[in-house]
């Protein structure tokens, strides 16, 4: 009987050894509920564009803020026709929650909306389409876990008609 003890302790020993270093050297995990909704917000055929990172624009910003002029406080961007658009202004935000000894909540639950509003505001968009989602679980041992929400997805900014040919 205590051969049996100490065999199925230093088993136990062995996993937790191996497992620990884990949390603070490597996280594991996987991803999962992938999916994809360009349905997610509907233009009803509303003009709108795309709104893009301006490259240039921001390596201009760079050069002015090493030679210590002001830079402008608005987002360096640049508005695509959905025509002309072919991809690769994507952007991507998150939300998550960590759960301390994978039992417990130690911050704010995850919030899709969140995620969302912050991709969008980070252009000054209005809202997004092509919307993809999914969560990832990245494992820390016997520290927790943590589950993340992340969207992807093209930002739009949808076109103002002109206020002096409304009402």
């Amino acid at each position: 009987m205590q051969r049996f003890f100490h065999i199925l302790t230093g088993g136990f020993l062995a996993l937790l050894v191996s497992c620990f270093p884990g949390g603070f050297v490597i996280k594991g995990g996987h991803v999962d509920q992938a999916g994809w909704i360009p349905e997610a917000t509907l233009t009803n055929n509303a003009p709108y564009q795309v709104v893009c990172p301006d490259k240039e624009e921001l390596e201009r910003r760079q050069q002015m803020k090493e030679e210590g002029l002001s830079v402008p406080k608005e987002p360096a961007i640049k508005l695509v026709s959905p025509k002309t658009y072919s991809g690769g202004c994507e952007q991507t935000a998150s939300s998550s929650v960590y759960y301390l000894l994978h039992l417990f909540p130690a911050t704010p639950p995850m919030d899709a909306h969140y995620a969302l509003g912050l991709a969008v505001q980070k252009l000054e968009g209005d809202t997004m389409i092509n919307i993809k989602t999914w969560h990832e679980t990245h494992y820390y041992s016997l520290l927790g876990h943590v589950r993340v929400f992340k969207i992807k997805g093209d930002v739009i900014r949808f076109e103002q008609k002109d206020k002096k040919g409304q009402r």
